[in-house]
């Protein structure tokens, strides 16, 4: 199949390296026309997320070293190595269902992962970047993600990244309806954050953007105020509870800037909680008294409970994986047979064809009604003759020795099948329209 995985994810690569691993959209695409120009990659895509970050690859499976060691020149990494992850052909498939379905994210079920996969596969299909592989099997992977949502309740019973937030800040604090929230960011797990914030009650909501207007359209969606992003330094010291979620690639909240709001705050205790890869709260935070900051690693213990439905339901979408794994693995290794297949039907219909041109000469003048309808009766008697060869075909492609019947019926008939183009034969297969969400 020549598929494979190369990553580095929450389980195995801590917060610190992760933040440097992290990749804007713009970046990826240019990553990955580096790897495909110096490797000769048959597809490439990457997926970066706050949680992982990693490499799905057509024909590496020869330069796996070599590729890891750039990434870890590009980086500056030279670490990386401990951490990684190589995932190879159908177990490699696998995961990248497990990924869309959120069976490998920290929360399990959280519904993000499926937006930001399409998303990364979309920037790289308008590259050019997917090759002949990656459409099939990533259209595959999303019309698994979405089985599993809507046959499991797994979905339902997930809670997302920002809710864990939340959860944590009803930990702190057993009243949140007393205390003030300050958002930074106004992007999706900003909003979920809100979301579940107004959920639980809050006193005062405000919520700062380096973009004013996408601070306001938050704000006023929630009632809250809408405060400029270089008004942050002004107001942060209103704030209880302070949760933040950019893009940003440099700290924005630094501790001299927390001690001036403690100062102001005369002793109440702030609480910080970052949800951003790369992170925007330094953490040298929580050695100031009185400040308390939690990233997204420590949301780990709280994504952890109330866990034992969402592990049943986890059960059934694991059956569906399985299935869809089982039927992925089924259609590409009967596409060994395509090209013999079709040769040999190109054979006997230009042999027929052949033939039914020199009885029209003998027969003279033939009525072109009757004409046709001979060339539809020779059409179809040898459709009929080799439906059942070519059915046998497809079952053998699944067999140990494949090759070697498939090389033995071309070399009987004497055929000269040409390698199949994934491209036009994923185009009879069901497709998934590609949503951003």
């Amino acid at each position: 199949m020549r598929f494979n995985v190369i990553g580095w994810n929450f389980r195995k690569t801590p917060i610190e390296v992760r933040d440097k691993l992290a990749l804007t959209p713009n970046q990826q695409v240019e990553l990955g026309q580096q790897l495909n120009l110096r490797f000769s990659l048959g597809g490439v895509v990457i997926l970066s997320t706050c949680n992982r970050t990693e490499f799905y690859l057509v024909d590496a499976e020869q330069q796996l070293d070599q590729i890891i060691e750039m990434l870890e020149g590009y980086w500056k990494l030279p670490e990386l190595r401990e951490s990684v992850y190589t995932i190879q052909n159908l177990d490699g498939v696998r995961h990248l269902f497990r990924v869309a379905s959120s069976m490998e994210s920290m929360v399990l079920g959280e519904p993000q992962i499926l937006g930001q996969l399409k998303d990364s596969f979309q920037s790289f299909k308008d590259a050019g970047l997917t090759g002949k592989l990656l459409h099939p099997l990533f259209t595959r992977a999303f019309s698994t993600a979405k089985r599993v949502r809507t046959e499991t309740t797994i979905a339902s019973n997930a809670v997302s990244i920002s809710y864990a937030a939340v959860e944590l800040a009803k930990h702190i604090f057993e009243d949140l309806s007393e205390q003030k929230v300050m958002v930074i960011g106004a992007g999706e797990m900003a909003e979920l954050a809100v979301k579940h914030l107004m959920r639980n009650g809050i006193s005062q909501l405000f919520v700062t953007n380096r973009t004013f207007s996408s601070a306001a359209e938050l704000a006023e969606k929630f009632q809250g105020i809408a405060v400029p992003f270089e008004h942050l330094r002004r107001h942060l010291h209103e704030a209880d509870i302070v949760i933040s979620s950019t893009g940003a690639r440099d700290y924005l909240i630094s501790p001299e800037l927390v001690k001036n709001c403690l100062r102001k705050r005369k002793g109440n205790p702030m609480f910080f909680i970052d949800i951003a890869v790369p992170r925007d709260i330094d953490p040298e935070i929580n050695k100031l008294h009185g400040a308390f900051c939690y990233d997204i690693d420590d949301l780990q213990s709280l994504v952890s409970q109330n866990q034992e439905e969402r592990k049943r339901q986890s059960v059934m979408a694991e059956d569906i994986i399985e299935s869809e794994l089982t039927e992925f693995e089924f259609w590409f290794k009967s596409l060994s047979a395509v090209p013999t297949i079709r040769s040999l039907r190109k054979a006997f219909h230009f042999k027929a064809k052949e033939e039914m041109e020199k009885g029209f000469r003998r027969m003279n003048a033939m009525p072109e009604a009757e004409r046709k309808e001979v060339e539809l009766m020779v059409h179809r008697l040898v459709h009929k003759l080799l439906h059942d060869p070519s059915r046998n075909l497809k079952q053998i492609a699944h067999t140990e020795d494949a090759h070697l019947y498939l090389e033995l019926v071309a070399k009987i008939f004497d055929l000269n099948p040409t390698p199949v183009n994934l491209e036009q034969v994923e185009k009879k297969q069901p497709r998934l329209k590609i949503i951003k969400s």
